[in-house]
């Protein structure tokens, strides 16, 4: 199905524009989503206690123990009323959620210029605490301006938001090719500036953050330079195929991390819940997934598959409000690290998860009246139905065992619509785009639920 995702980089980037923060996100408070379906009705949420800390790991050649949950600081809460990015940022809810972090032992907290207000919202928390006590990561988000003058100038002025004299953890932001890296640091004779800030000891580790191939990374890290780390997308639906913007060229979790672990160089993960969407999965698969693990969530599920490998230095969770930091102290101060079964078990969630996607429609019914007659409310019910119930046939998988029942029940259920009101009479006039707060690309959803009921014959 055609989806309504902005991928990370171009997230990004669009923040980096308008200057803004995120929304606040998915709360992952018990009662609340155990009512909406979200959470099976006996998943019970534990609040931390007070002595419970989070792992930690270390590695000899960087110096540090680091707590296996890291803090991305990039979804901060907004104050009361802010709607979308640009908001402002909620300084006091800030304060509190590091103030409970560091007394849990999470001691990495990750920023960028880009984040909108983040690095000075973080910066102004942590500052209130010893400077010994935590790990600074940030990054040059030098996408729009890569001369070095005006680079410079953006270290200098992360520096001076985040209240400090050095970086612990410092990244080229978002790399996608050979050809960014050169563009944005090494042809403007910035990476040499760099390398000298980390003899100076203002950049106590360098790294990037990477967003493209296999072929770009293995070509990167064949490059006559040394990283002390890297930051990688890593969750169990993109562990054997992660689909990249615009291109075609190979791309999955397993194969990045694995060039990273054979050369010994620490991983942190980003996008472990896959911006939040493995919080919130299909009923069906939230009933397999407690099923196996029944102290987890599937935001701890995702959580604990990405923070398993033992090259995993750190994983990063952007929480937005307090249940959400909570939950993941939980999980991270009672982890047990997957075994290679519990892995297997949830890449077989995976491919359900792909097999079964879900169109965010709430029924509001904004898009109505169709000017053809189509029932999109209704359509899109029955579809979102069989997704929840794992129960979408697959014309490309009929080796499915469960493929004949799940083809006669998609058409028994598809039938009952009303006649002329199916996918099959949208002519794609987008009269209902505009309308709909969830921004469903609704014409394209329609003809990809006619072209699955014509396979289906």
């Amino acid at each position: 199905m055609e989806d309504n995702k902005m991928n990370r980089r171009d997230a990004i980037r669009a923040m980096m524009l308008a200057g803004a923060g995120l929304a606040v996100g998915h709360s992952l408070s018990a009662a609340p989503l155990r009512a909406a379906g979200v959470l099976p009705q006996d998943w019970k949420f534990t609040e931390p206690e007070k002595g419970d800390q989070v792992v930690h790991r270390s590695w000899n050649k960087l110096g540090d123990s680091v707590s296996l949950l890291g803090m991305g600081c990039m979804r901060f809460p907004q104050k009361p009323g802010s709607r979308g990015w640009g908001g402002p940022l909620d300084q006091e809810a800030v304060n509190k959620m590091i103030d409970y972090a560091l007394e849990h032992g999470i001691n990495y907290f990750d920023t960028a210029p880009a984040y909108g207000d983040s690095e000075r919202a973080t910066g102004e928390a942590l500052s209130r605490h010893n400077r010994k006590d935590y790990l600074l990561a940030t990054k040059l988000s030098n996408f729009q301006n890569a001369e070095l003058g005006a680079c410079k100038d953006m270290f200098a002025n992360s520096l001076k938001n985040l209240r400090t004299s050095y970086f612990d953890y410092f990244l080229l932001h978002s790399l996608d090719s050979v050809e960014d890296f050169r563009k944005r640091f090494v042809d403007n004779g910035l990476l040499p500036w760099l390398l000298e800030q980390k003899k100076k000891g203002v950049i106590r580790h360098l790294g990037f953050s990477f967003h493209g191939s296999n072929a770009a990374l293995k070509t990167m890290l064949g490059m006559p330079y040394t990283w002390d780390f890297v930051q990688i997308q890593l969750n169990y639906v993109d562990w054997k195929e992660m689909p990249l913007e615009g291109s075609s060229e190979p791309c999955d979790s397993e194969t990045l991390y694995k060039m990273l672990e054979a050369k010994g160089i620490p991983v942190v993960i980003m996008e472990p819940i896959r911006g939040g969407a493995l919080a919130n999965v299909p009923k069906g698969l939230q009933d397999k997934i407690h099923q196996r693990f029944p102290q987890l969530s599937p935001a701890g599920a995702a959580l604990t598959f990405a923070s398993s490998f033992p090259g995993v230095l750190c994983t990063l969770s952007g929480m937005s409000n307090m249940q959400q930091l909570m939950e993941n102290v939980y999980t991270f101060s009672h982890f047990k690290p997957f075994t290679e079964q519990d892995n297997a078990y949830m890449l077989e969630m995976a491919r359900l998860y792909n097999a079964n996607p879900h169109v965010p429609c709430t029924a509001c019914r904004y898009c109505m009246p169709c000017p053809r007659g189509v029932d999109i409310p209704g359509v899109f019910a029955v579809y979102n139905g069989l997704s929840d119930e794992l129960m979408l046939p697959d014309p490309s998988y009929r080796k499915d065992p469960q493929y004949k029942e799940k083809r006669k029940e998609f058409l028994k259920r598809y039938a009952k619509l009303a006649k002329d009101t199916d996918a099959s009479a949208c002519v794609m006039c987008n009269a209902c785009v505009p309308k709909c707060p969830q921004h469903i690309r609704i014409p394209r959803q329609m003809r990809s639920i006619h072209k699955l009921v014509k396979d289906l014959g």
